[in-house]
């Protein structure tokens, strides 16, 4: 496995995550708004080769301006929905943000709205990119958010994004969010994935995934 970094933004307590290999990096999920990411990169000299988004929400993405700012030719890869969703202020929740973290017992703090430029590219199905000897297969799955996905690293680890969090049910009433998709196609994709993968979730602690937890943590709510 390439080098991994797990950076963790304050306010929301989600998960950005560096792949390194060889000077290069693979980002998921930029969501510091304070660009921290830029930050580390910078610090490790890392290039940053390709970013892919698990969903559309602002504390998964808050990030990629600053990134973009630095390397302008930077790829983007998100589904097709999360990328549309990505300009919206509601979609992406940055005009909800404010309410969200006083709800979470950080109130006082300023949250502008925002929307993100479209991802240069885009998916429907499932899409593996593959990076530097490595497979990053991205597979659609409604629920938490229109244009969620979780990613496959090499089929040894995946990045869930807001689907699996340690000791949390999925949010499934946030704008876009649907109880019925998730139901439908969601839940019983989570339920089937094996014992022992290894989990890097979008907020919490990475995890091996066992039966007993990956039955309670699919619930939604």
């Amino acid at each position: 496995m390439a080098e991994l970094i797990t950076l963790t933004e304050p306010l929301s307590g989600s998960n950005c995550y560096l792949l390194g290999q060889e000077g290069y990096c693979l980002v998921i999920d930029p969501g510091d708004p304070h660009g921290s990411a830029l930050q580390t990169l910078d610090r490790l000299g890392w290039t940053p080769e390709l970013v892919l988004l698990t969903h559309e929400h602002c504390d998964h993405m808050a990030g990629l301006a600053a990134l973009r700012g630095r390397w302008p030719q930077l790829a983007v890869s998100a589904t097709a929905l999360c990328s549309a969703n990505l300009q919206s202020t509601r979609m992406n929740m940055s005009s909800m943000m404010e309410v969200y973290l006083t709800f979470h017992g950080r109130p006082g703090v300023h949250y502008p709205p925002f929307c993100c430029p479209a991802a240069g590219h885009t998916y429907s199905a499932e899409y593996t990119h593959h990076w530097r000897g490595h497979a990053l297969r991205c597979v659609p799955l409604p629920g938490h958010t229109p244009g969620s996905a979780v990613i496959f690293y090499d089929e040894q680890a995946l990045f869930s994004g807001d689907y699996l969090l340690p000791g949390e049910e999925t949010v499934l009433r946030l704008p876009g969010g649907s109880e019925q998709d998730y139901r439908a196609v969601t839940l019983p994709y989570l339920r089937a994935l094996p014992d022992g993968l290894r989990i890097y979730p979008g907020h919490g602690a990475a995890y091996r995934l066992d039966r007993e937890r990956n039955a309670g943590q699919a619930q939604g709510r």
